[in-house]
């Protein structure tokens, strides 16, 4: 219906129009500060888990947590220098590493169909005969692992976030959605069957986010199991941070453009040597660096997706609120690609879950960061985004001054 760049933005501000500007201003801000940093952060730590995973035969322990940090930190900023200074070649090898993030999990779903032959040198795992033995009946569970499920999949979203740069949007976005979301759900499913066939429910457990290098160790050699194929893990890990941090930079580009950020002028600038927004993607990179460094030793990574997830499924459900008025208040739109409304009902039935059960309290002994700390930060964060609005719209009037109202009023004093 909108094809411009922005993602969940532009249906927001065109379904809610009053206040104005009120919730794409708090969208933009959370994202920006919240959702894609800790993304990206999540992404860096895991690189550097299985860059120490390569490096020393075996899954990091709690000592060598704050080296998978540091690679982590390298990782971020590596990815910023790349976009920053050689974008197309940043963007070529982000291809290249999806092909091998691709080839990876063809790799699992190969041999786990070996294993499931008995073609492997370790017996077959027992994990089917008791497949949902122990399984928690505790809500919070289910929306825990829901975040990281939903995670895994958080790529496909990103061209919404620059559709401007892409050719023939309308009708290549949803083809690219709908096929890259199709494949990847099939090779998830047949993976996490291959990891129960040739790991145990305690071996996965256990791994925590290693979970593909045990595997491997367990179905190759040494050498290749322990070594080799973990750094091309790491590398594909890689390549997710060199895809986020495109995006990132892009939003934030573009929500100065509009208006919603300070310091337009740079936040909203393109280098002309490099062909890049310079100031944009270094905000990205220093705010995935503070997520990186900031939360405690211990469930570093679950609280990085937590409270990164959490503001991203308030504005899902939001969206698709803003989707369905849309259909009543602007009926002249353009629909190249209709949603049934079953499946939008379903989404914010979603969203509702996302945003309630991660207060429920959970199963187990308590952790180091408390289970309600990632939601309660979010919303507070979205609360505080209300005076910020009303800084940065109503008063500083960021939108009237924004690149694109002064562009159109230097047109029409043309016409």
């Amino acid at each position: 219906m909108l094809p411009r760049s922005g993602g969940e933005k532009e249906y927001l501000d065109v379904a809610f129009p009053k206040p104005r500007a009120l919730l794409p201003f708090v969208f933009c801000l959370s994202i920006i500060a919240i959702s894609f940093p800790s993304g990206l952060a999540a992404d860096a730590v895991v690189t550097g888990v299985y860059f120490v995973y390569s490096a020393s035969g075996k899954p990091a322990s709690g000592h060598s947590e704050w080296t998978q940090r540091a690679i982590g930190l390298a990782v971020v900023v590596v990815c910023g220098l790349l976009h920053g200074l050689c974008s197309r070649t940043a963007i070529r090898l982000q291809n290249l590493l999806t092909v091998v993030k691709v080839l990876l999990l063809v790799l699992i779903v190969c041999v786990g169909t070996v294993g499931l032959a008995n073609g492997l040198h370790s017996p077959r795992s027992n994990s089917f005969d008791s497949a949902f033995h122990g399984t928690s009946r505790n809500a919070h569970s289910y929306v825990s692992a829901l975040f990281k499920v939903f995670f895994s999949y958080s790529g496909y979203t990103s061209l919404n976030y620059s559709i401007d740069e892409l050719r023939n949007p309308v009708r290549n976005l949803p083809r690219a959605a709908m096929g890259g979301l199709v494949a990847t759900t099939v090779l998830y499913i047949l993976s996490n069957v291959a990891f129960f066939v040739v790991l145990s429910p305690e071996a996965i457990r256990g791994a925590n986010t290693a979970v593909a290098g045990v595997f491997f160790t367990t179905a190759f050699s040494a050498t290749w199991g322990q070594r080799i194929i973990p750094a091309f893990i790491g590398l594909a890990a890689f390549g997710n941070v060199l895809c986020a941090t495109f995006s990132a930079s892009r939003v934030i580009f573009e929500a100065a453009r509009e208006g919603y950020l300070p310091f337009a002028q740079y936040l909203g600038s393109v280098n002309h040597r490099f062909q890049a927004p310079i100031y944009a993607l270094a905000v990205s990179t220093v705010l995935s660096a503070a997520f990186i460094v900031g939360p405690p030793p211990g469930e570093a990574y679950d609280f990085l997706i937590d409270i990164g997830g959490y503001p991203s499924w308030v504005f899902y459900g939001l969206s698709v609120v803003g989707l369905l008025i849309m259909r009543r208040t602007h009926r002249d739109l353009a629909r190249p690609f209709r949603t049934w409304v079953s499946a939008n009902v379903l989404t914010i039935a979603t969203a509702l879950f996302m945003c309630i059960v991660p207060f429920v309290k959970p199963e187990g002994a308590a952790t180091s960061i408390p289970y309600w700390a990632a939601p309660l930060a979010a919303i507070l964060f979205i609360a505080a985004s209300i005076p910020m609005w009303y800084i940065q719209i109503v008063i500083r009037l960021g939108l009237d001054r924004s690149h694109y109202a002064l562009k159109t009023q230097s047109l029409e004093g043309i016409k």
